[in-house]
Parts: structure tokens; C-alpha cells; sequence
């Protein structure tokens, strides 16, 4: 047998025909070569996605695990390969769930696929699914009236992930062994619904079955594999694309001031969608470095030419699966009725398959978060796209689809038709899917009336994006699918197109290494500074595996309100969200309403768990240690006013930086004569509003010395947005004159009633600022008068991968109301993994150590600005009587 009939044999690698055959065939020199350059290849990708921080760490292992698989499952007889792939799968579980839930993910699994094959009628099989199903369902829920060992029973952190193997490819499944169009045994249904990666991913293709067998080595290995690496470069290229859309030009609906925000928000919100596109084609890349030659999941969506081209280029998997077990079943059936006919059908089919698909996304969210939203946004999104969709299908059965032999001949007439077709469908998409994505009918309406402040130039700028996707479109968008689905290698051309694919994306791995490694070289490209700077900063985003500055909003107002619509269309907050026990925030019993400006406080007296760790209240419900209200002779008194992360939520008690300082200040230089104490005064959810009564109300009564007021990358936000509808609402306005004269600027009656939040929000946005430069005089005067140092302390949390912005604003606006400050951004600093500081990984609340590491640098702050009394003595203590930190990050 010749290399060349080696490569392009139609026929699986085995070991048919004799071990000497296999030898001929599998280790020829040419074959073993290109064999190595995929080999190359995939390591450089793992090597890009593990420096450029991709994916979870849990992902990073489980691709590992691939690589080694991939390379025994190439040399394996054809009969093993699918009982290998299946136990790697098997093994992907554990490895990223553990033995005791990836256990159970596999108990519950293999129960539902024993239950397709039991020896009864397949309606007998699909009613004990179904009762399964409903049972799993209650325990996702964990309803109340379910016992509580019961209902803590399962581990709350497989859902997501046991949801996105089952709860469609289990559909899909019936559906094909109903009808007999696969084979089916224990290796392909293990494999198949276990399939590696989908342990790292809630969200995962929906693969159809008898694909998934028939595609599998249906082609030349080698060609196979490199579709595969071409496959995750595209992916990877769409995820470095996606979080720099994500970290750098996302805004919120209530920042759109102009027609031009009103465009970004309504592009970017679209192009998010490059995260789903992007993990889709790495997903696929990866099973087909196992053989599995499956086609495209998306196919230049962006570039669709009809709301019809649309549906069928993204999410392409999605689409055939709704066609399969809804329309076309359907659609026969109905025809078949003469009240209907072929038309009227074809209509109700079509509407029928978008009314299913909205609700087969609020069952996935049932999964993912626990309840079935039922949404007017998603209702008008998915009937809006299939009313569109039946439109234009109409249309193309009237005029007539144009279908010739030979490729229709281009003219300027039809090219700019092209180009005008994608663009208006560009421009309608945007359109929906900002609709979809933003159900607050309020920040609709603050979108509406960003659009209508527009100019010329803006125009000519919002009009230019559709006209360039129309001007690609005639370009690019006639492109073909790319996929091998029964095309097979059958001349030497195919071995050129291999080795230009594996230059090009070995070229592509290792440029994106080499930017990993020297990121400041992007500084010098030939290309505008900012745009160079933009890149320079984003790689260095990359490794912290940050949230943009919209989430981190979302993920503060998250701790204290139900995140409810922010998670639904956001990928990083359902991710980190999709895990967190119900429960984890809740403050039932350990918070109680006030009837004055403070709105709520910590009850007294409460010893408790909360976020997982000990919740303990003195007397005066400060989240502290006891101490009396008389300062004591000798006693230098700090008082610290804040929020949850300075209440030490997450934490021990006596693990808060302000008690570590405390400790170290009396351990350094306290004695009989002298004592340091430091009150903690913060509340979870203090706005600046609330800490200014706090300290008005209660704090100067415990006679401090120094008052220090935390601060958070987020205050200039809570300025407006923390407490002031509520006090609106209760007619407590009048009682901060500052805020009087800002809801007067933002033509805001300090006395009405009944505005909705985000409308209030949106009022005051522009005089947030104006707003914590009052609380910050007013902050300053109070406090002095009352005979104590008025401190600002900005504190670092684990999210702030970047120094805020907001910082240095408040750093001069403490220099024009005459308030010191301390800062304190730069904690972290040493700390490579910064998700190693939060108290879980879905709670960006700072841990132990990151409270340890606050103490350290909050105490030498406090020596070096001579702040406390030392005796004289200015300088630090020794690195002995610094905390020891010093941990390995994992």
C-alpha cells in the first residue's frame, strides 16, 4: 500500500487486515509526520489557553486529560476506540467534580439511560423518565415542604452541568431509538451523554445522536484532527474577542446619554454572543481530535442576508434539533389535515418551533438557576423571530428560490441587494436581540431616548456599522459550511490544504503565546497608541479573569437584591451564580428593618452561619466584639463605618482586618496604660448615605478618636443608587440636605412617590458624584465636631484586578473637602490568583487571607500617616509583626 492511499483510505485505522497492514498503513513516515504536527499543534493550543487564563481551571484540567487521551485513542483498534472515549469521559467528571458529586452525577445519569433501554413500550419508558425527571426537578427546587435532609440530599452543584448532558440530547435520544436511525450500546449512550468536555460547560451543543455515531471516523483520521485544532483557534479567537468586547465597551442601558451609547449598547449586547460561538467551536474542536467529525455550530451569522439565512447559520445544532423533533413531526402531521393544507401547516410548524424553542430556553434556565422564567422580552424576541422567519419563507416560496446548476452571475445589482439585505437584517437583529436582552421596560425607554439625542456624525458613524457588515456580507457571506460530513480526501490536494491549515494555526498559537509572554510589544505595533495601549491592558485583564465594570455593579447590588434578569443573558454571572447553595446570602433573622435614615441594621445578639462562615453580633448589633459605649482612660478608639466586605462577611469574626489590626497594634504597642480598639460599625449594603448617619447617629457617641469611613471602588455608584428610593419612599429625603439639592438638579420632587428604581437611578446618574463629594464634607464637619480625625480608607476587593478609576476621584474630592485618605489598593498585589481571595467562587466577598493581607498594609498606613500613637516610634514593626500570608496560589 502506497502513503498516499494510506492517507486517503476511506476505511477507519484498525487493526484489519493483520497487525502488518496496520503498521503500513498508521506508521508510514509520512502519515506518523502530520500525525505530529496536530500532536504540536494541540499542545501549543492548551499551552494558549492556560496562559491566557480562557476558561475555568477545572477546563484546563479536563483538556489536559484530553491531550494524553487523544494521542492513546488514535493508536487504538476501531472496535476500542468508543469504550475509551466513553471512559475518558467518565473520568472527565470525576476529575472535575470529585468522587463524591461527580458520583452522583454518574449515578443519576447512568439511571436515566438504563430507563431508555428497559424492556417495555417506549411510551412506558418516556412516562418513567418523565416521573424521574419530576423528581429531580423538586430536588433542584428544594421546596420548602421537601424534608430538609431530603432537599439538601443531592449536591445543589451539579444541576447545571447533569441539565445541559440530559435535558435535551436525552429528547434527541428518544427520538432515535424510537425510530432505529442508530446503533445503540453502553459505550455510545456513555459516551455520548457524558462526552468530554461537558463537565466544564452548562452551556454545550445540543449534538444529535445519530451524528454523533454516524460522523465518527467518517473521514481520514489525520483530516479530522486538523479540522479540530483549526476549530479551537477559532473558538479561542472568538473568547479573546468576546471578553474585550465584555471588559472594555459593554455599558448599561442607564449610561446611554447619546444615540452613539445607545449603538454601543445595542452592538456590543449582540456581539456577546461571540462567548457561545466562540466556546461552541472549541467544544466541537475537541471531539474531533477523538474522531468525531462533526460540522459547524455556527456559520458567519453575523453575515446573514435574511431572518430565514439567519435561523439557519447560528447555533446550527439548535436549529436542527427544533427541526427535527418539533417541526418537521409537526409539520407532516398537519399537512396531512385537510382543513389545513400544505401552507397553513408549514405556518403553524414554524410558529410551533419558535414557541418551543423560548420555552426549551427557560427549562435550560431551570437548570442552570433553579426557576422557569416566563419573560414578555423572551416572548417577544422568539415569536418576533419566527414571525419574521415565516414572513421571509413565504416570500422565498412566492418569488421562488433561485436554484441553477452553475453559480448565478454576480452583478452590481445583485451585489449591492446583498449588501443591503445584510445590512438591514444586521440592524433588525441588533434590535431584537436588545429587546431580549434587556426586559426592563424602563431601560428600554432610557435606550429609546438615548437614540433620539443623535447628530449627523453620530448617523454617519451608527449607519457605517450595518454598511460594513453588508459590504463583508458580499464578500464573505456566500461561503459554504465548513465541514467533511461524507466528502472524503480523494486526491493530493487535501494534503496541501493540511499542511497551509497547520502553518496557519501553529502560527496563530504561537503568536498569541508570544503576546502572552511579552505583552509590552504590542505597544510598538504600527498601529494607534490607544489602540495598542487597549491591547497591552487587555492582556494583562486576561490572567485576572475580571468582570467588567457593568458586573462588578451587578455582583454588588447581587449580595443584597435577587440578580434575577441581570444573570439571564450574562455568561460570567451565571457561571458564578449557576453554583452558589440556596441560601448562601441570606439574611433572614440576622438583619432587622429601622424606621430611620439607616434603613436596616445587624440584629443584636445573633450567633449564626452565614456565607459559610460564623456570623456573631455584639449587643449593639455590630458584627464585632463587645465593647462599652464610656471610652476607657488610655484608650485610643478607631471606628470603622463600611459594608459587607469591612463587616468581615464570608469571615470569623476575629479574622476582619479591622480586629487583625487591632490585635497587632496592642500586641506591637499596647500595655496596662495604653489599649487600641477599633469598632466595626459597617453594615452589609451601606451606601455612603447610610454611613454618613451612621456615624452622625451613633458612631460619635462612642467618643473615637478616629473615625475611618471604607470606601469601595463602587461608591461614587452608591452614591444615588444605594437607599435613595427607599428613602423617597418613606419620605426621609428632607433629612440629608445634600441629597435634597441633587434630586432638585436631577428635577426630582424630594416628597414624590411611586417612581420605579431604575427611573430614579437614571435621574441621579448624573450627579452621583456631586452627591459623595457632599457625604464627604459633610462627613468631615460631623466628625470633627464631634472631636475625632475624619479618614477615608479605600479598600481593595478581589474583583479590583485593575486600580478604579474611581479611587483617585475620590482621592481628590477627599483634598477639596479636606478629609484624609488612606488608600489601600495594592494589598493584592503579590497575589496571582486573585479568585483565590474571595470566600467561594461564586462570592467575591474577601476571604481570610485577603483580610489578613488588608491588616497589613491598613497597619503600616496607619504608623507611616501617624495616624495612632506610638510612643514616638514611626516606622513599622519588624516583618515579624507583620501577618504571616505567604501562601502557594493554587
Amino acid at each position: 500500500m502506497s502513503p498516499l492511499t494510506a492517507e486517503t483510505t476511506s476505511a477507519p485505522p484498525a487493526l484489519q487486515g493483520g497487525v502488518r497492514t496496520w503498521i503500513t498503513r498508521e506508521l508510514n513516515f509520512p502519515r506518523m509526520i502530520r500525525l505530529a504536527a496536530v500532536t504540536i499543534q494541540f499542545a501549543l493550543l492548551i499551552v494558549v489557553i492556560r496562559m491566557l487564563n480562557i476558561e475555568t481551571k477545572a477546563f484546563e484540567n479536563v483538556l489536559t486529560l484530553a491531550f494524553g487521551g487523544f494521542l492513546v485513542h488514535h493508536f487504538l483498534p476501531s472496535s476500542w476506540r468508543l469504550p475509551f472515549f466513553a471512559l475518558l469521559s467518565v473520568a472527565s467528571v470525576l476529575l472535575a467534580f470529585g468522587l463524591e458529586h461527580g458520583g452522583w452525577m454518574l449515578g443519576l445519569g447512568g439511571l436515566l439511560i438504563a430507563l431508555c433501554h428497559i424492556p417495555a413500550a417506549i411510551s412506558i419508558r418516556i412516562l418513567l423518565i418523565l416521573a424521574v425527571a419530576a423528581c429531580l426537578a423538586l430536588f433542584r427546587i428544594g421546596p420548602e415542604w421537601l424534608p430538609d435532609p431530603l432537599r439538601s440530599a443531592l449536591p445543589g452543584t451539579i444541576w447545571p452541568i447533569l441539565g445541559a448532558m440530559f435535558m435535551f440530547r436525552l429528547i434527541g435520544y428518544m427520538y432515535d431509538l424510537k425510530h432505529r436511525t442508530a446503533p445503540f450500546s453502553a459505550w455510545r449512550a456513555c459516551g455520548y451523554f457524558f462526552m468530554i468536555p461537558n463537565v466544564c460547560f452548562p452551556l454545550f451543543p445540543v449534538v444529535d445522536y445519530q451524528t454523533f455515531c454516524r460522523n465518527h471516523y467518517n473521514d481520514d483520521a489525520i483530516r479530522i484532527y486538523q479540522i479540530g485544532v483549526k476549530w479551537i483557534l477559532r473558538g479561542l479567537v472568538q473568547l479573546l474577542i468576546y471578553r474585550l468586547i465584555y471588559m472594555y465597551y459593554v455599558i448599561k442601558p442607564g449610561d446611554a446619554v447619546t444615540a452613539l451609547d445607545a449603538g454601543q449598547y445595542m452592538l456590543t449586547t449582540f456581539l456577546l454572543y461571540f462567548k457561545i460561538s466562540g466556546l461552541f467551536h472549541l467544544i466541537i474542536g475537541m471531539l474531533h481530535m477523538f474522531g468525531f467529525n462533526m460540522p459547524e455550530t455556527h456559520h458567519l451569522y453575523l453575515l446573514s442576508s435574511s431572518f430565514t439565512d439567519f435561523w439557519r447559520r447560528i447555533n446550527i445544532y439548535w436549529k436542527d434539533f427544533i427541526m427535527k423533533v418539533v417541526f418537521y413531526p409537526l409539520y407532516f402531521r398537519w399537512k396531512k389535515w385537510k382543513l389545513l393544507g400544505e401552507g397553513r401547516a408549514m405556518a403553524l410548524a414554524t410558529l410551533s418551533a419558535f414557541v418551543a424553542t423560548w420555552l426549551l430556553h427557560s427549562y435550560q434556565w431551570f437548570w442552570i438557576r433553579g426557576t422557569f422564567p416566563i419573560e414578555w422580552s423572551d416572548m417577544v424576541f422568539w415569536l418576533g423571530l419566527g414571525i419574521v422567519v415565516l414572513i421571509n419563507i413565504q416570500w422565498e416560496q412566492r418569488r421562488g428560490r433561485q436554484r441553477a446548476l452553475k453559480r448565478a452571475k454576480r452583478t452590481l445589482r445583485s451585489e449591492v441587494g446583498l449588501a443591503l439585505r445584510t445590512a438591514g437584517t444586521f440592524t433588525a437583529i441588533c434590535i431584537l436581540w436588545t429587546i431580549w436582552s434587556t426586559p426592563d421596560v424602563d431601560e428600554l425607554r432610557f435606550l429609546a431616548e438615548a437614540a433620539a439625542n443623535i447628530t449627523i456624525g453620530q448617523a454617519g458613524v451608527i449607519l457605517a456599522v450595518p454598511l460594513g457588515m453588508g459590504l463583508a456580507g458580499v464578500a464573505l457571506g456566500r461561503r459554504s459550511r465548513e465541514h467533511t460530513e461524507g466528502k472524503r480526501s480523494t486526491s493530493g490536494s487535501q494534503r496541501d490544504g493540511f499542511w497551509r491549515s497547520a502553518a496557519w494555526t501553529s502560527t496563530g498559537a504561537i503568536l498569541l503565546i508570544a503576546v502572552a509572554l511579552r505583552p509590552e510589544v504590542l505597544l510598538s505595533l504600527p498601529v494607534p497608541s490607544a489602540w495598542s495601549q487597549v491591547g497591552f491592558q487587555f492582556m494583562g485583564d486576561l490572567r485576572t479573569d475580571q468582570l467588567n465594570r457593568a458586573d462588578e455593579e451587578a455582583m454588588q447590588r447581587g449580595y443584597y437584591e435577587d440578580l434575577g434578569d441581570v444573570t439571564r443573558f450574562n455568561n460570567e454571572l451565571w457561571q458564578l451564580y449557576g453554583q452558589r447553595p440556596v441560601g448562601w446570602g441570606d439574611l433572614t433573622g440576622l438583619q432587622r428593618d429601622r424606621d430611620d435614615v439607616l434603613l436596616y441594621e445587624y440584629t443584636p445578639l445573633v450567633e449564626t452561619t452565614y456565607r459559610g462562615a460564623p456570623f456573631v453580633t455584639n449587643s449593639r448589633g455590630m458584627q464585632d466584639r463587645e465593647y462599652t459605649e464610656e471610652k476607657a482612660a488610655g484608650t485610643f478608639r478607631m471606628a470603622l463605618v463600611g459594608s459587607s466586605h469591612d463587616a468581615g462577611s464570608g469571615v470569623p469574626p476575629d479574622e476582619t482586618y479591622e480586629n487583625l489590626v487591632e490585635s497587632m497594634l496592642n500586641d506591637r504597642w499596647g500595655s496596662d496604660e495604653r489599649r487600641y480598639e477599633i469598632l466595626n460599625f459597617s453594615v452589609g449594603g451601606f451606601g455612603p448615605l447610610q454611613k454618613l448617619a451612621k456615624v452622625e447617629r451613633e458612631v460619635l457617641q462612642f467618643e473615637p478618636d478616629v473615625v475611618l469611613y471604607a470606601a469601595s471602588s463602587t461608591e461614587v455608584l452608591w452614591a444615588t443608587e444605594r437607599g435613595a428610593h427607599e428613602l423617597l419612599e418613606r419620605g426621609l429625603v428632607r433629612e440629608f440636605p445634600l441629597l435634597v439639592d441633587v434630586f432638585r438638579k436631577a428635577g426630582v420632587d424630594p416628597d414624590e412617590r411611586g417612581i420605579r428604581p431604575r427611573v430614579l437611578e437614571h435621574r441621579l446618574r448624573p450627579f452621583r458624584s456631586m452627591a459623595l463629594e457632599g457625604v464627604f464634607t459633610q462627613f468631615g464637619e460631623s466628625t470633627r465636631r464631634g472631636g475625632a480625625r475624619p479618614i477615608v480608607l479605600l479598600v481593595e476587593h478581589p474583583y479590583n484586578a485593575q486600580r478604579p478609576p474611581s479611587f483617585d476621584v475620590m482621592i481628590e474630592m477627599g483634598r477639596r473637602c479636606n478629609v484624609e485618605v488612606i488608600d489601600l489598593y495594592g494589598a493584592f498585589a503579590d497575589v496571582k490568583d486573585r479568585s483565590s481571595l474571595g470566600v467561594a467562587p461564586w462570592d467575591t466577598h474577601t476571604n481570610s487571607r485577603g483580610h489578613a493581607l488588608l491588616a497589613n498594609l491598613l497597619f503600616e498606613k496607619l504608623v507611616e500617616q501617624s495616624i495612632v500613637p506610638t510612643d514616638g516610634l514611626t516606622e513599622p514593626g519588624p516583618a515579624g509583626d507583620r501577618l504571616q500570608t505567604e501562601e502557594i496560589d493554587e
